[in-house]
């Protein structure tokens, strides 16, 4: 009996299916064998010691949490920017050479 063009098309889904199927089951065969093995790794290393803290010593509560940690700057270290400062010439009229003297006739605005 000769196949069908139907019956072909539907075995090569079904061998599509099957690989597809296949290669799932190898890749979470390969991810348990990891996961199993660093399992293995982990246990095998000595757990980390906790240095001993004397039973009468105080621990200061830290100030600023997140300044110790870096993220960031404390108060006291926060440098103050001269450039930001107020001029004091600021209150003295800027339109005028500096090198004349302050006449009280230049202070008047045109109308």
């Amino acid at each position: 009996m000769a196949e069908t063009p139907r019956r072909q098309e539907g075995l090569q889904r079904v061998q599509i299916g099957l690989t597809g199927l296949a290669g799932v089951v190898l890749l979470v065969g390969l991810a348990n064998i990891v996961i199993e093995k660093a399992r293995i790794d982990d246990a095998a290393m000595a757990p980390p010691v906790a240095p001993a803290l004397a039973t009468n010593a105080v621990v200061p509560a830290p100030k600023e949490p997140l300044a110790e940690l870096g993220v960031q700057p404390a108060p006291e270290q926060a440098p103050v920017v001269p450039d930001l400062q107020p001029d004091p010439n600021l209150n003295k009229p800027m339109d005028r050479d500096p090198a004349q003297p302050l006449d009280n006739d230049s202070m008047q605005q045109p109308n």
